[in-house]
């Protein structure tokens, strides 16, 4: 069974290293990812290290579908 997961705060470092640990999981599939300040660009232009990842462009957290997501982890700054 694979699980949907989306990370809020995607564009963030912390969110990156979830991206590049999930990415490896075999069972778990990123279907969305939240970072406001970056909404629009790909991962690719964010972190060139993940380019070679098949992932969903960066969203505002209103534009993400929750209804299809099992799975979410928040990575915002602890302010």
């Amino acid at each position: 069974m694979t699980h949907n997961i989306a990370i809020i705060g995607a564009s963030g470092y912390t969110g990156a290293e979830l991206i590049r640990l999930i990415a490896g999981h075999s069972t778990m599939k990123i279907k969305a990812l939240g970072g406001n300040s970056k909404a629009g660009q790909s991962m690719a232009e964010v972190f060139p290290h993940l380019r070679h990842l098949d992932l969903p462009p960066l969203v505002r957290l209103e534009e993400i579908d929750f209804s299809t997501i099992d799975l979410c982890f928040c990575a915002l700054p602890h302010k």
